[in-house]
């Protein structure tokens, strides 16, 4: 079985999502529920908006440790 263990990703101190590693090199980012329904929500990254501006929210785990935005 996996050892799973996750890490807390802030912004501005408050609590905004999480990082989780599932096993080997693989790790999955996810936003908080709080983080994606606020209309007034501080921007991360803008690698993580669409071309029009909205959310995304779907990502796939990464078979690196880290993805590109928290491993630069």
């Amino acid at each position: 079985m996996a050892d799973v263990s996750t890490l807390t990703v802030r912004l501005d101190d408050e609590p905004i999502g999480a990082l989780t590693h599932v096993g080997g090199e693989r790790t999955l980012f996810a936003f908080n529920e709080s983080y994606i329904s606020d209309p007034d929500r501080p921007t991360l990254s803008l690698s993580y908006k669409d071309a029009f501006g909205q959310l995304l929210t779907d990502f796939r785990p990464y078979r690196i440790k880290l993805m590109p935005f928290f491993s630069n």
